[in-house]
C-alpha cells in the first residue's frame, strides 16, 4: 500500500510538473510572442490569417475627416475585393493587402493588419460579444491622421516629379499628408505585380520615410542649432564672403560663385552663403555639430507605424568632411520625414513630437473606438531661446529682399522657411524646402524634395507655399 501511495505521488508529481510547464508555455507565447506571429508577413506560419481573411469582411481605411480610402467588397463569386478609392495619391503609405495571394501586404494594411481583421483584443468575452451583436464578420475600420483634400493637392503638386512631400503637426506629430512620386494604381496590382514591383523608378518606394537624400542648406538649422546651444559667441561674427573658400587646399564654392561680401549670420543664413557656414563650422568643431546631430535623431530611424529607413550621420573626420557637414553636404544621408521633424523643432519651442498616421480604430457598426493614438513627445534637441532664434531667421530666409526661399511667401500670413540645393553624384542637385506657418503659431510643418529639381528657393519653395496656403485658408 505504501509502495502504491509513493507512486500515486510520484505521478501526480509528472504529473503537476507537465501542467505547469504546459500553463506557462502557453502563457509565455500570449504574452511575448502573440503579436509577432499574428504580423508575420510570412505565410506559412500565416494559415490563421489566411482563413481569417476569407471569412472576415476586411475593415475600411479612412482620412481623417471620415472620407474612404480603401475598402473591401464581395465578388459575384463570394471572393473578397480590395478597393482603393483615392489609388496613386495615397499608394505608399496605405500600401496593399495581398496576403490571400501570398503577396504580402504594405504600409498601413501591414501596420493595422489586425484591427482591419477585427482580431484586436480578441479575448473570449469579446469574441462573444461580437457574435452576439453579428459583428463577428467585418474587420474594424482605421481612421488616419491625413487629410485627403491635403494629399490630392500635395499629390498634384508633385505631379511629373520624383520626390517626397510631408506635412504635419508640429503641436502634435499627425502627419497631415504624405506623397511620395512617381507613383503607382493599387488597384491594378494583380494585374501588374511583377511590373510595379520592378519599376526603374522604384514607384513602390515611399521616399517620404524610405528615400535618403543630402540635405543640402536645409542642414543649416542644425548647424546654427549648434552654434547657440555650444558657442553662442559665434553667432555675432561676420565674414567675408568670396564666393568660395579653402579648406585644407580643397576649394569649395557658393552656389554659382557668388561673392556676398562682409556679412554678419543672419544675413549669411538668408542668402544661405556656405563660405560663412563652412567657416563657422570649422570654428564650432565637429564634436559639437555631432553631438547637435544626434539630438536631431540624424543617427536614428524615425518611429512610425509605416517602413522608415535610417538615417546615415557617420562621424566626422577630417577638416573637409567637417566643411561639408557644416552645409549638408558629405556623407550625410537624411528622409524628408526627418527634415519635416527638424524644422517642427523649431516650430514647436525646440521639442519634437512623435509622428503618427493612424488617428483612432473603431467598429464599423456602433463606431466604439478600440484605439487611439494620443501625442507624445519624441525628442527634445534645442531650447525655446534657441528655436526662437532659429525661426526668426527661417522668417528672414522667406521675407528678407535677399532671402532664398522668397518663393514661399504668402500675402497675410508669416512663412518661416529654408531652402536647400543638395548636390549629388547622380545628377542635378536635389531641390528642398522646410517650412511652417503661421510663424507666430505654428499649425503646419511642410518638407518638400524634388529629386534633381535644381535651386530649392524655386522648385520645392512654391510647392511648400501652396500646400501652406491650402491648408490655412481652405
Amino acid at each position: 500500500m505504501s509502495n502504491l501511495n509513493r507512486n500515486i505521488k510520484i505521478l501526480f508529481g509528472v504529473f503537476s510538473v507537465l501542467f505547469f510547464s504546459l500553463i506557462a508555455y502557453l502563457t509565455y507565447f500570449q504574452i511575448y510572442e502573440r503579436d509577432r506571429l499574428i504580423t508575420s508577413s510570412y505565410s506559412i506560419y500565416n494559415r490563421r490569417l489566411i482563413e481569417q481573411e476569407k471569412k472576415i469582411l476586411r475593415g475600411s481605411i479612412l482620412d481623417r475627416n471620415g472620407i474612404v480610402l480603401a475598402k473591401s467588397i464581395i465578388e459575384a463569386d463570394g471572393s473578397q475585393k480590395r478597393e482603393y478609392l483615392d489609388g496613386p495619391a495615397f499608394a505608399q503609405v496605405i500600401g496593399y493587402s495581398r496576403r490571400i495571394y501570398q503577396q504580402g501586404n504594405a504600409g498601413i494594411e501591414k501596420a493595422y493588419d489586425r484591427e482591419l481583421l477585427g482580431m484586436v483584443g480578441n479575448d473570449p468575452i469579446i469574441v462573444l460579444r461580437k457574435l452576439v451583436l453579428a459583428k463577428g464578420q467585418v474587420g474594424d475600420n482605421v481612421y488616419l491622421t491625413i487629410d485627403k483634400t491635403l494629399q490630392d493637392l500635395a499629390y498634384k503638386e508633385m505631379e511629373g516629379k520624383k520626390g517626397a512631400v510631408v506635412a504635419l503637426n508640429p503641436k502634435t506629430g499627425e502627419i497631415l499628408a504624405m506623397v511620395s512620386t512617381p507613383s503607382y494604381d493599387p488597384n491594378t496590382l494583380g494585374e501588374n505585380w511583377k511590373e510595379i514591383m520592378t519599376s526603374p523608378d522604384n514607384v513602390v518606394l515611399n521616399r517620404a520615410t524610405q528615400g535618403l537624400y543630402p540635405p543640402g542648406s536645409v542642414f543649416k538649422i542644425v548647424t546654427t542649432a549648434a552654434v547657440l546651444t555650444y558657442e553662442p559667441e559665434l553667432y555675432n561674427k561676420t565674414f567675408d564672403c568670396k564666393g568660395y573658400i579653402i579648406v585644407d587646399g580643397n576649394k569649395i564654392n557658393d552656389f554659382r560663385g557668388i561673392a556676398h561680401g562682409i556679412e554678419d549670420f543672419k544675413q549669411a543664413f538668408y542668402r544661405s552663403c556656405n563660405s560663412f557656414f563652412i567657416q563657422t563650422g570649422l570654428d564650432l568643431g565637429s564634436e559639437n555639430l555631432q553631438s547637435m546631430a544626434y539630438n536631431f535623431g540624424l543617427d536614428k530611424r524615425v518611429p512610425l507605424e509605416i517602413d522608415t529607413a535610417k538615417n546615415y550621420f557617420p562621424p566626422i573626420e577630417g577638416k573637409v568632411a567637417l566643411a561639408e557637414t557644416s552645409i549638408g553636404q558629405g556623407k550625410i544621408l537624411v528622409t524628408p520625414l526627418t527634415m519635416a521633424l527638424v524644422a517642427s523643432a523649431v516650430a514647436n519651442d525646440g521639442v519634437i513630437m512623435k509622428p503618427y498616421l493612424m488617428r483612432y480604430v473603431a467598429e464599423p457598426i456602433s463606431g466604439t473606438v478600440i484605439e487611439k493614438s494620443t501625442p507624445s513627445q519624441y525628442l527634445n534637441p534645442i531650447s525655446k531661446k534657441v528655436a526662437d532664434t532659429i525661426k526668426q531667421l527661417m522668417i528672414g530666409a522667406v521675407n528678407d529682399k535677399d532671402g532664398t526661399g522668397k518663393a514661399a511667401q504668402i500675402p497675410g500670413i508669416t512663412v518661416a522657411g529654408k531652402t536647400g540645393t543638395a548636390e549629388n553624384p547622380h545628377g542635378d542637385p536635389h531641390a528642398w524646402f522646410v517650412g511652417f506657418a503661421p510663424a507666430e503659431n505654428p499649425q503646419i510643418v511642410v518638407s518638400v524634395i524634388v529629386e534633381n529639381g535644381g535651386e530649392g528657393g524655386k522648385v520645392a519653395a512654391p510647392i511648400a507655399r501652396d500646400i501652406i496656403k491650402f491648408y490655412l485658408t481652405k
